[in-house]
């Protein structure tokens, strides 16, 4: 009996293998022409977009049409950029609530700045929550308000209401929250 149970479970592994391959095989075969479709598109302007578009393709979308308006009862998505002003991104870590992982995550997206977060609408940080499951953390942590006196370099008023923000404990940060050179 134990040996029709073994075969039955091989024979359910080998037809789960050959489910992957088909599956792949049918991914290439048809999925390649829904991709070059894809990077032609603007980007995505709803929370029902769930991939984030390489920060490439959505700068050269943006250049190329107009940013489509948002749809009535519908999240915004933010416009990000292609790459980090002057190829220096700021430490969004220095922010309470984005550590190493959302701040690569929203580097996908085209957020590098602080500014950039802190010009974000109510629909923009809905979009934000939705996409990255949040469940409303963007505003319960203040992003919003920490990044627009971290734009606005009002780092004693920054550090009156938010300490260190994201940098609490962390080796190599000065007092003032900016990474210092250790040599």
């Amino acid at each position: 009996m134990s040996h029709l149970v073994l075969e039955l479970a091989l024979w359910i592994l080998l037809a789960f293998f050959v489910g992957c391959i088909v599956g792949c095989l049918l991914r290439k075969l048809f999925g390649g022409e829904a991709s070059r479709v894809a990077a032609t598109r603007p980007p995505p302007t709803t929370a029902n977009e769930d991939e984030p578009w390489p920060a490439a393709e959505m700068a050269k979308a943006s250049s190329e049409s107009e940013e489509p308006l948002p749809v009535a009862g519908r999240s915004a998505r933010p416009q990000g950029i292609a790459a980090a002003r002057d190829g220096r991104a700021d430490n969004l870590q220095r922010i309470s609530g984005i550590g190493p992982k959302n701040e690569k995550t929203l580097h996908g997206l085209g957020f590098f700045h602080f500014d950039q977060i802190a010009g974000w609408t109510d629909d923009e940080v809905a979009w934000v929550d939705d996409h990255l499951k949040f469940n409303g953390r963007i505003k319960r942590e203040e992003w919003i308000g920490q990044a627009k006196l971290l734009a606005e370099g009002e780092e004693e008023e920054f550090h009156r209401l938010y300490g260190t923000g994201g940098l609490q404990g962390k080796k190599g940060e000065s007092e003032s929250g900016v990474r210092t050179r250790k040599d």
